[in-house]
């Protein structure tokens, strides 16, 4: 089979099901960034191969890219509950949700209490995770613009993302203080001068 097909050269694309959209399709923006965040994590996963940083938190990671490609595969169906009752696309389990918020207490617990807000760097690791988090809540965007829709996505869908935006988050300071760096934290300019403002 070759990777490239040619149906694309119009500015069209094909959806699960084989309904034929505009490139630029709202729907076409949420999966292709909730796929940029999958690569976004995959670069994260690949900057620390041996897990020193990242530990348990390394395959658990690719348990997410798991579920990020569940739901891109749930955005690109042009009629997701009829590919979910075939078993065509799988769904997400909303205790892919409860999972990452033991996640999120778990690192939260071995990292200092928050008392400013975090500016986005230290280790490359931690950067990346950074960055990720980023996309994460561009794609929480994308995916919302699509709720009129498919309200159902606020079910577990746009909960999962929201949630992980918040792990990412954790696991970047985390892994600052697991390689020896601090965060560096923003301080408001009265703040940083000691001034009432």
């Amino acid at each position: 089979m070759k990777i490239y097909t040619k149906g694309g050269d119009g500015g069209e694309t094909t959806l699960l099901g084989g309904a034929r959209v505009p490139k630029d399709d709202v729907r076409v923006a949420a999966y292709g960034t909730v796929d940029e965040l999958n690569a976004a994590v995959g670069m994260a996963l690949a900057l620390d191969p041996d897990a020193a940083a990242l530990g348990d938190s390394g395959p658990a990671l690719g348990a997410v890219q798991e579920d990020l490609f569940t739901i891109g595969a749930r955005l690109a169906a042009a009629n997701p509950d009829r590919l979910l009752r075939k078993g065509t696309i799988p769904a997400l389990s909303p205790d892919r949700i409860d999972a990452l918020e033991a996640w999120i207490d778990a690192l939260d617990a071995e990292l200092p209490a928050l008392e400013a807000f975090v500016l986005p760097g230290g280790s490359p690791l931690a950067a990346q995770l950074h960055v990720a988090r980023t996309v994460c809540r561009r794609a929480e965007r994308g995916v919302t613009a699509l709720l009129d829709e498919q309200p159902d996505l606020a079910d577990v869908v746009i909960p999962y993302i929201n949630r992980l935006s918040d792990l990412l988050f954790t696991l970047a300071r985390a892994a600052n203080r697991r390689g020896g760096r601090e965060d560096a934290m923003w301080m408001p300019q009265r703040q940083r001068d000691g001034s009432a403002g």
